[in-house]
């Protein structure tokens, strides 16, 4: 118990001690900055109309929000309580599935996880579905285990003690389930898995017929939502990326998070090595069969996001492949509580923990693993003195929105053909450093007067002696390093 409390609060203290470190990347800029900022009506329409997720996390960050605001610290924190909330249900996962041992070392590597932390501090659905995941996975756990083994009376419990119980783990594992699809549609990976293994090896049948068509009648409550949201084509930029490179970037995640490179994942994809060939040469029957039941679920969710890519709706992303993190870290965890593995295995395990939380503190750090720091460039750009253009690539349209405060425009090239925009400023984001050979695309009346390099962005300002009506293509063939750009348009007084 005090092991699990222990890494409970090492857990809060790495995700709440630097909240608000780094600045909203788009994503949560979107939730802050458009979702939230409204009646409660008005928020579900904008998930209805502009997101592709469901609506629960929106519903509880609306309530957090009026609590503890949107900015980062208030907003983020909800997530943060929703990953230190995962460990001790991570421990019961693999205490169940293995025994403490194992429970202990998949909560020590969750507590750190550098990828699980990034999520914990991100003001997206993601914590939560990893956390709901997960409880739904315990609770299949203990529906297909035979319960009347501890039991003084093994005839009686197995007769009377086991169905009731396993009644109320099948309950329980579908109003975890379904709030987990009502958290992120790809909750649907491992759920599906359990389903089928439920029906499969559970009796009564009837029992788990009941729970999974409760599952079924959520998912079916969900459709028109996901339907609606699929139509919007929120998702289609996903497989303008080959897989092989989002597949790569996926494994690197799983070990070091978000931001993290190959360079940096070699150390614990090493000792995982080592922890798995632990369990395949010292490890028991015990530990090799919970290793295979959680290999199923984490691997064969991907297997299944694969399948759905094969068929033309390509979700493959290492953040919509999260509820697989924790069940293929009881793997490894597997190998390092083998009881044969003896110091070997608590060596493994240690240093993996240990590595795990360097590189958690090292990330607090390296400005280059962490967020793109927007906050820094609006304060930097500052408050308009006219009428003035923002250029900036696509994914730095809403975190500078929310932080300048700018009315936000996603401008179609022939509204600007047809409607040039006076301004006097034109400030040019970057998210490379400019070449040498970039040159302005502005009529020669605008003059640079300013260039600031932030971190990795580099901001360049023009001004104008006086207002002057601009098109599309003056503005956005200017460098930002990307080919998809996004205009704010701002004055004083907004």
């Amino acid at each position: 118990m005090w092991a699990v409390i222990g890494l409970t609060v090492l857990a809060a203290a790495i995700r709440f001690s630097t909240l608000g470190l780094q600045s909203y990347r788009h994503d949560e800029a979107v939730t802050a900055g458009r979702v939230l900022l409204s009646g409660l009506s008005q928020t579900m329409h904008q998930v209805w109309a502009g997101e592709s997720t469901p609506p629960l996390y929106y519903l509880l960050a609306w309530l957090w929000s009026h609590l503890f605001g949107v900015r980062e610290v208030g907003l983020r924190s909800l997530s943060a309580l929703f990953g230190t909330a995962t460990i001790p249900v991570a421990y019961l996962v693999g205490r169940e599935l293995i025994g403490r041992r194992a429970g202990l070392a998949v909560a020590a590597i969750v507590a750190v996880s550098p990828m699980l932390v990034w999520y914990s501090q991100d003001a997206r659905a993601y914590a939560l579905l990893v956390l709901l995941s997960t409880t739904a996975f315990l609770f299949f756990l203990r529906a297909r285990r035979p319960r009347g083994r501890r039991a003084e009376n093994r005839r009686i419990s197995s007769e009377i003690g086991p169905s009731a119980g396993r009644g109320w783990d099948l309950g329980w594992w579908a109003v975890f389930s379904a709030l987990a699809l009502a958290t992120h549609y790809f909750a649907f990976f491992p759920l599906a898995i359990e389903a089928v293994w439920l029906l499969a090896t559970v009796r009564p049948l009837r029992r788990v017929l009941w729970a999974v068509g409760g599952v079924a009648l959520a998912g079916a409550a969900l459709a028109p939502i996901a339907l609606h949201q699929a139509a919007g084509k929120n998702n289609n930029w996903i497989a303008t990326f080959g897989m092989a490179g989002r597949l790569r970037e996926t494994g690197i995640s799983f070990f070091v998070g978000e931001a993290g490179l190959l360079k940096h994942a070699l150390v614990p994809m090493a000792l995982l090595a080592a922890a798995v060939a632990l369990l395949l040469l010292r490890g028991g029957a015990r530990e090799k069969r919970g290793a295979a039941v959680a290999l199923a679920i984490g691997g064969g969710s991907i297997l299944i996001a694969l399948a759905f890519a094969a068929a033309g709706q390509d979700f493959v992303l290492e953040r919509n492949l999260l509820p697989a993190l924790i069940p293929l870290a009881l793997v490894g965890a597997a190998g390092i509580a083998a009881p044969r593995a003896g110091w070997l295995g608590i060596g493994v395990g240690a240093a993996l923990v240990a590595y795990l939380l360097a590189f958690c503190v090292y990330s607090d750090f390296s400005p280059a693993l962490q967020r793109d720091d927007f906050r820094s460039v609006a304060a930097a750009i500052g408050p308009p003195h006219g009428p003035r253009a923002i250029l900036v690539w696509e994914q730095g349209d809403e975190p500078l929105a929310f932080y300048i405060g700018a009315g936000e425009t996603r401008v179609k090239p022939k509204q600007w053909r047809r409607t040039p925009r006076a301004v006097s400023e034109v400030d040019v984001v970057s998210g490379r450093p400019p070449p040498p050979t970039a040159r302005s695309a502005l009529p020669t009346s605008f003059h640079r007067v300013q260039r600031v390099t932030l971190g990795r962005m580099t901001l360049i300002r023009y001004r104008a002696a006086r207002p002057q009506r601009l098109g599309w293509s003056r503005i956005a063939r200017n460098f930002t390093g990307y080919p998809n750009n996004a205009v704010l348009l701002d004055r004083p007084g907004g």
